[in-house]
């Protein structure tokens, strides 16, 4: 998932961690692009005609030009302007997916709108893509002069480059283009993030079993949404790289006509008068080939870096941190801590953190997995069990001291048993002590409570399936109550009935609901 995702079980990354991803993203993207983007650059500059049925100008074919680059200037010639596009690509790409990280979670947090919708993306891509534009502008300036010059070299050096750039033209000549990049970037940015996010969204919600299916997802979705937004934007991009080569014009000469352009107006109808419509699309064949590699590529790696992250992510910051490094240490190295002390501080925190509860399972399953692999049996576990039996023994006391204790008792029940398997199966010693916490949240006195029913409700949505498969009379039982609940109970709360509704339906769709279904239910829910 890109942006700031409030539904997340990881951490959401520091911006400095989105920086690092883009930055990485953008070195890697870069160095396999780089050829495209030459013969992007050298069709976008021709004033002649690029058709292979009208041979006019020195280039009319994606082949033709990789053919006659490669004879004339050799293969080096595919990656002109290198240093200065990597500075550009690791900057832009870490001012980018650092903003849109901070962008999408200021917009969750401060607005009334939903940090994870496509149009929000849109917005806050395009925002983001534009802070990254003016940061990193006098380095696509000055790659696109060295992609652009030929045998002779003007420019010999980056160094000689930056000097003989300010001499000549001083310090604005590195922001030459600036205002159609800005008008370019915000829509091209922003809707490669909408595209994503809209693509995502078609596809269905991600495996949870398979990451590698995950990234592949992001690949494609990426690929796709690059294409398209490069497709509908394309006309800014040629038109800033004619400004970005203006004053360069000697080094140009023998690729063909010049011309001279007074600004943003006169370029357009320059190129309008002497090229026609075509000219505005002029090297978009490589542009569309260069978007899907650079943009799937660039999704796939925030994503896998996310989902890396999303593993190690562990919501424990509430915590004091002598008990923060106790646990880090348990996670990786369970042999070294008291276990039993690890489980009891474990269970302590989910009976009065909500938050914590919901992720203690997650982190109770990797102490399991890190124990066994240091061959270490299951300690652990045992300490965990017992000490979940004698929660569960108490469990109408603490329901009775503490609404909010009880509730946090079933949401790290149900957690555990979601996340703790025996050969790849629920634990059958949780199934029961499961179904019994859900059962007392069926009762009628229960049910005249929100939060008791919330949390019922969620816990089905997520452990309900597996369940079934367990015992499904017990199951049956279960819904029996809740049917009877929503319809003959007196005094239910609004919110109450709607949610019950919506669980019976959600059982009797075979643990699915509908698209239909989905945006009523949490449309109310929302109203």
């Amino acid at each position: 998932m890109v942006g700031y995702d409030p539904g997340s079980k990881g951490a959401a990354p520091a911006p400095e961690d989105a920086a690092l991803s883009g930055s990485a993203a953008g070195m890697v993207t870069r160095a396999l692009i780089s050829p495209l983007d030459v013969i992007k650059i050298r069709f976008q500059l021709q004033i002649e005609s690029v058709s292979s049925r009208h041979p006019e100008g020195k280039y009319w074919g994606l082949f033709q030009a990789s053919r006659c680059i490669l004879a004339e200037e050799g293969l080096p010639a595919f990656w002109k302007g290198h240093v200065p596009a990597q500075l550009l690509s690791v900057c832009f790409g870490a001012v980018q997916f650092a903003s849109f990280e901070f962008l999408t979670e200021m917009a969750h947090k401060s607005t009334v709108y939903d940090g994870q919708t496509a149009g929000v993306h849109f917005v806050c891509g395009g925002l983001a893509a534009c802070s990254a534009t003016v940061a990193c502008q006098p380095l696509d300036t000055l790659r696109t002069r060295f992609a652009a010059q030929g045998e002779p070299k003007v420019y010999h050096s980056l160094r000689h480059a930056v000097s003989t750039m300010y001499r000549t033209e001083g310090a604005l000549g590195f922001y030459r283009g600036l205002g159609p990049t800005l008008v370019a970037v915000f829509p091209y940015a922003g809707l490669q993030f909408f595209f994503y996010k809209v693509l995502k969204n078609l596809m269905g919600p991600p495996p949870k079993d398979s990451n590698i299916r995950g990234n592949l997802r992001s690949l494609v979705c990426g690929s796709c949404a690059g294409v398209i937004s490069k497709t509908l934007t394309y006309p800014f991009d040629l038109i800033k790289k004619r400004l970005q080569v203006g004053g360069f014009e000697e080094a140009r000469a023998h690729f063909g006509q010049v011309r001279r352009y007074g600004g943003f107006v006169d370029c357009v109808s320059q190129i309008a008068r002497e090229e026609g419509l075509r000219g505005f699309l002029k090297g978009l064949s490589p542009s569309l080939v260069k978007a899907a590699v650079s943009t799937g590529f660039t999704f796939f790696c925030i994503t896998c870096k996310k989902m890396e992250n999303s593993k190690e992510d562990y919501k424990i910051q509430s915590l004091d941190l002598e008990t923060q490094k106790l646990l880090k240490t348990a996670l990786k190295e369970p042999s070294t801590v008291d276990l039993e002390k690890v489980s009891n501080v474990i269970v302590d925190q989910s009976l009065k953190d909500q938050v914590f509860s919901k992720e203690a399972g997650r982190i109770c399953y990797t102490i399991v997995q890190a124990e066994a692999k240091h061959n270490n049996g299951n300690v652990f576990r045992r300490n965990l069990l017992n000490r979940l039996q004698l929660e569960f023994v108490a469990r109408e006391d603490t329901r009775l001291r503490s609404l909010q204790e009880w509730v946090c008792f079933v949401t790290f029940i149900c957690n555990v048993f979601d996340y703790l398997k025996v050969n790849n199966m629920p634990m059958v010693a949780l199934v029961h002590p499961v179904f019994d916490c859900l059962l007392r949240l069926a009762q009628p006195d229960s049910l005249n409570n929100e939060e008791e029913v919330d949390c019922l409700v969620l816990q089905l949505h997520r452990i309900g399936d597996q369940l079934e498969k367990m015992d499904g009379q017990k199951m049956d039982e279960l819904f029996y109550l809740l049917r009877d609940g929503f319809l003959l109970q007196e005094g239910l709360s609004s919110m109450a009935r709607l949610l019950l509704l919506e669980i019976l339906e959600f059982r009797a769709g075979g643990w699915m609901l509908s698209d239909t279904a989905q945006k009523y239910y949490y449309s109310e829910v929302t109203d």
